[in-house]
């Protein structure tokens, strides 16, 4: 299974492969080639990756070496590079600042240091709002809440934002919120509505909902709604050409890029499914789910367990007969790992499980599938290679 080898080497391992390392990282690398037996943990990493160039059988020592050697030239040349075209921009730098200057001067501008912009890492959720960007820490700190962008009396509460009403507001202004793999998020709309988002789906909404207008929101990925119920005005989830309009209910949207249908489930009241794209449209009924098939955009609707779709907002995933690559792409959303599948024959069987996201990681779930259908596998920090 996972070969236990020290974690520095491992990493420079997996730097390696992806390209990632410094001069001084590679000469780390060959250091540790001198160590007995670290050449043939190097070969067994890089054998399995098969965008390496040792996969056509050049996986002999001798060759591991001279090829860093090559690398490390390559690197130190683009350093030298590097160096001279910042010393390049340094003097340019100079310069433009001083005809800058003067040009401010001459004309009576002020200049205003410009306020750093945030770079999100693509494991962070993230709330957007225009060109402002904030990173959402869900923690135990924000029990008693702390506000968010101050001009909407937005707060957050653990794993939940909460969006008050008394914000005064003439058009519709909007927020996005972007949740990774691996998370989940919550979010409390201005009329009382709750929607739950599920990992890797992004939810684009207004800060408040505006009298006399429907109230609408836009969808990638998968979420779960509690509308509030307000017969007067229309809550609609738009996500790719698919309407769900609703008064008052609860239900689902699972609408990933990837998928071949989109699906709503009605857990209560009751939606209507529309295609905008050729205009068809179905009532749904509790208990059942609608699927919209993005080939032909037919509606069909089928008798559901609710529960098997809705069961992640408390932390467990139910798997009903389905196969083994369905399986392993919800694993990569749900873990936020990348899962590289090299068996040869298929496994046509259709599984049932269940997991407790919360309480077990992605490798006591590849041990199971180990256990019972003798899958090897390796981890290579967040890159999970099956063999």
């Amino acid at each position: 299974m996972i070969d236990i080898i020290d974690k520095e080497f491992e990493d420079l391992i997996i730097g390696y492969i992806s390209q990632t390392l410094t001069v001084n990282d590679l000469k780390k690398v060959l250091k540790k080639l001198k160590t007995p037996g670290n050449a043939e943990v190097f070969k067994e990493y890089v054998r399995i990756n098969y965008f390496t160039i040792f996969a056509m059988n050049k996986l002999d020592t001798d060759s591991i070496i001279k090829e860093i050697n090559n690398r490390i030239v390559k690197e130190e040349s683009k350093k030298s590079k590097r160096i001279y075209f910042m010393n390049f921009l340094k003097y340019a730098a100079v310069f433009i600042l001083i005809f800058g200057l003067g040009y401010y001067s001459n004309n009576n501008f002020v200049i205003i240091d410009e306020i750093p912009k945030i770079v999100p890492k693509a494991t962070d959720i993230v709330l957007s709002s225009g060109d402002d960007q904030v990173v959402i820490n869900n923690d135990a700190s924000q029990e008693k809440g702390n506000k968010i962008f101050s001009k909407t009396n937005l707060i957050q509460k653990n794993n939940l934002l909460i969006y008050n009403d008394s914000l005064e507001l003439n058009e519709l202004v909007y927020h996005t919120l972007k949740v990774p793999y691996g998370k989940r998020f919550n979010i409390l709309f201005s009329d009382g509505s709750k929607v739950s988002l599920n990992s890797g789906s992004i939810l684009r909404y207004p800060v408040k909902f505006l009298s006399n207008q429907k109230r609408e929101v836009f969808l990638q990925g998968e979420a779960y709604f509690d509308v509030a119920e307000d017969k007067s005005n229309l809550f609609v989830v738009n996500s790719e050409g698919i309407n769900v309009e609703v008064y008052g209910t609860k239900f689902m949207v699972k609408n990933y890029s990837e998928d071949f249908t989109s699906d709503i489930i009605l857990v209560s009241g009751s939606v209507k499914i529309q295609n905008s794209l050729n205009k068809t449209s179905l009532l749904l009924k509790p208990g059942y789910k609608g699927s919209v098939n993005k080939v032909d955009f037919k509606i069909t609707e089928t008798k559901v367990n609710t529960k098997i779709y809705t069961s992640w907002i408390d932390g467990e995933v139910i798997f009903r007969m389905e196969t083994f690559d369905q399986i392993l792409k919800k694993l990569e959303r749900l873990y936020n790992v990348t899962i590289i599948n090299n068996r040869e024959e298929s496994l046509n069987e259709l599984f049932n499980a269940a997991i407790d996201v919360n309480n077990e990681d992605i490798e006591m779930v590849l041990e199971y599938f180990n256990k019972i259908y003798n899958i090897e596998y390796k981890i290579f920090n967040n890159k999970i290679i099956i063999n």
